[in-house]
């Protein structure tokens, strides 16, 4: 099977939650069985040595019991074996037409996804086990990282899955065409910040500078009105959670999932994959389209990790007085609710350490503007120049 152009699934199960709908699964595989054999050759060698040796000089003084306590060294080697081939089974190894995935862990199961436009190097390690067996593993190396922050292990044929990861990469690591400083790019940008900051005010002078906005909260309120979705929330909390007028009541939800985290849970569990398909319809026409740029306006980026589908982030800087009079004058919120609020969310010194630039939103719109094209331009230069040469 030719998995450039074939798509590769050699485990039989249903679709994993963690791949998003609407992406199409290109390669579904694991580690082939050699796998089990390349992580474990050095125990093999070392048991068998062992072994012989206690059996040697057991029989040489003429002792029974070191000869038999030999066989414990086998025991440990199978051991060891049933370890390495529960270590395989759990391996999951993902491609699909917008990101990489990989899957492993016995005790504790640990997935990573990189978005493809995230990726920076691909690198291949083939130590001389495993081009015995004809295997080898990737590494993937993400924008900003500098590290392997995912590896695939033990694959078979290993030059051809590796050119279909570039491949995939490649088309959509440049968000558009051209060359040098006249290549068209499209960056993905996600903004944060505290409670007031002003976050869609600024997404909006993205907006005038010819990037599409991506409102997380306009999306919500669309979804929301989906009898599916309307039907779902009446099945879990009642009619209670209508207004007068009819229409769901988001303030009611509201109240009832902030200090609830199992029923939070839920409750992302149905908007969140609908929010996300809606984002990755209009981010890929945006590309299309050539914009200057998608912003992501999202509550929550970094704590529902929307954050690892931009290509930056940008913390918005407004002093504490000035979003407190701005939440004071728009939801009548005091001090100490603006306090209670952020403390559900990640802290605003760590949201700025996570981000790329900042971006100062003091109320002045003519040096907003200027500060968001010069950020939007510095973003744009660096995508262009860590992107592959054509």
């Amino acid at each position: 099977m030719d998995r450039e152009q074939t798509p590769t699934n050699n485990i039989s199960q249903t679709r994993p939650d963690y791949v998003p709908e609407g992406e199409r699964i290109l390669i579904d595989d694991r580690p082939h069985i050699a796998f089990v054999f390349t992580q474990m050759w050095r125990w093999i060698v070392l048991g068998l040595i062992v072994w012989g040796a206690m059996r040697w000089i057991g029989m040489w003084i003429a002792q029974p019991a070191l000869v038999s306590g030999a066989n414990g060294v086998l025991v440990l080697v199978g051991l060891r074996f049933v370890f390495g081939l529960l270590d395989w089974s759990v391996r999951r190894h993902i491609l699909t037409d917008g990101r990489i995935i990989a899957k492993f862990g016995i005790l504790q199961t640990v997935t990573t996804d990189i978005p493809l436009r995230r990726i920076q190097h691909i690198v291949m390690v083939r130590p001389l086990a495993e081009r015995i067996f004809g295997i080898g593993s990737i590494g993937i190396t993400s924008a900003g990282t500098g590290t392997v922050d995912l590896v695939w292990r033990g694959m078979e044929h290993p030059e051809k899955v590796l050119g279909t990861i570039r491949a995939q990469a490649d088309r959509m690591s440049v968000h558009g065409a051209g060359h040098g400083a006249g290549r068209q790019v499209t960056p993905v940008i996600g903004i944060v910040g505290g409670i007031g900051a002003g976050k869609s005010t600024v997404a909006q002078v993205f907006g005038d500078l010819g990037c599409v906005v991506s409102d997380s909260d306009a999306s919500v309120r669309e979804i929301m009105s989906d009898l599916g979705v309307i039907q779902q929330l009446v099945e879990w909390w009642g009619r209670e959670i209508f207004g007068s007028d009819g229409k769901i009541d988001r303030s009611k939800i509201a109240q009832i999932v902030f200090d609830q985290p199992f029923e939070r849970r839920k409750l992302e569990g149905l908007i969140h994959p609908l929010v996300h398909e809606r984002r990755r319809a209009l981010i890929a026409q945006a590309i299309e389209d050539g914009a200057a740029g998608v912003i992501i306006d999202a509550p929550l980026l970094f704590e529902a990790g929307v954050d690892s589908e931009c290509d930056a982030v940008i913390y918005i800087e407004t002093p504490a007085d000035i979003r407190q009079s701005r939440v004071q004058k728009a939801r009548g919120w005091d001090a100490g609710e603006l306090d209670r609020r952020e403390k559900t969310q990640l802290g605003l010194e760590h949201k700025r350490k996570r981000s790329d630039y900042t971006v100062a939103n003091l109320g002045s719109p003519d040096e907003l503007k200027g500060r968001a094209a010069r950020v939007l331009a510095s973003i744009r230069k660096d995508l262009i120049q860590r992107a592959p040469s054509d």
